[in-house]
């Protein structure tokens, strides 16, 4: 059987494992059927638990997309605890899918089969880092774990939708790796110690920190420790702004907002005083 080798470390690919699957015996032999439940090579040899779980997938008379569809899951997680290349699991889907393609035909759309392996090999990086929703680097949380929270404070509240602001920090892309993460950890050190301890702090990308809380007057005074405290340190020369954002009372246009922000789009922030909303005081946890 053949294998990728990645890393020095050989794995059975998706598609040695689909061409040295059993294959049916032929028509003199009575149409029986050799059984197709496992993946085996010629050797005897199994495949990895993800590989088999695909090509079992497969090897049903008639696949079901979505048991194909946790195969990859299977196949995403398995594979990353032995390769940080994504890259390396997505070349194996291709080539396996050109064959199905241009043979039996594919159970579900490549791109569809290409999304599912890069959402559970993230599912499964960050499950093994023991925390889904940080950001490994600033030590914030990710985009995904705002908006949720969001929604979160909603339904807490009672309020639909209830009066938050973003305040953001955004700042030049640097040149070289180092001074990348300097500002990244700088930002990151400057949120904690100018917010308030309830705000939901999140990071974007590589140029752009926010933190998430309640429209009130304490806000504003957060954002004109947060433009001060920049003016030091490794963002003095980042050309630094810090800006404050209401959060659309459309919470589906949020992640359209933040896109816009960290893309530098010109973004109409004009908010309202904190009197003519509901305030949104209490704890953020």
């Amino acid at each position: 059987m053949t294998v990728f080798n990645h890393d020095g470390l050989p794995a059975t690919s998706l598609l040695a494992a689909w061409l040295d699957r059993p294959m049916p015996a032929s028509a003199h032999d009575d149409g029986a059927l050799l059984d197709t439940g496992r993946a085996e090579a010629t050797t005897g040899e199994l495949p990895p638990p993800g590989v088999e779980a695909v090509i079992d997938a497969l090897c049903a008379a008639e696949p079901d997309p979505e048991d194909v569809s946790q195969g990859l899951t299977v196949f995403a997680w398995e594979r990353s605890a032995t390769t940080g290349d994504l890259t390396c699991l997505l070349d194996e889907v291709d080539e396996l899918w050109d064959v199905l393609e241009a043979s039996v035909g594919a159970p579900l759309p490549r791109a569809t089969a290409r999304h599912r392996v890069v959402d559970a090999w993230v599912d499964a990086v960050a499950a093994e880092r023991g925390s889904p929703g940080l950001d490994p680097l600033s030590g914030l949380h990710t985009a995904g774990y705002l908006y949720g929270r969001v929604n979160e404070l909603d339904r807490l509240s009672g309020v639909e939708p209830s009066a938050l602001v973003l305040i953001v920090v955004r700042w030049d892309p640097a040149d070289g790796p180092w001074l990348r993460i300097a500002r990244i950890l700088q930002a990151a050190s400057a949120l904690r110690s100018r917010v308030r301890p309830a705000a939901t702090l999140s990071q974007v990308g590589t140029t752009m920190a926010l933190a998430l809380v309640p429209d009130d007057a304490q806000a504003r005074v957060e954002r004109i420790s947060l433009t001060k405290a920049v003016e030091n340190g490794e963002l003095s020369t980042a050309n630094v702004r810090v800006d404050v954002f209401a959060v659309p009372d459309s919470r589906v246009r949020l992640p359209e907002l933040v896109t816009r922000l960290y893309g530098g789009a010109n973004v109409d922030h004009a908010i309202r005083p904190p009197r003519y909303r509901h305030s949104g005081r209490g704890s953020l946890d």
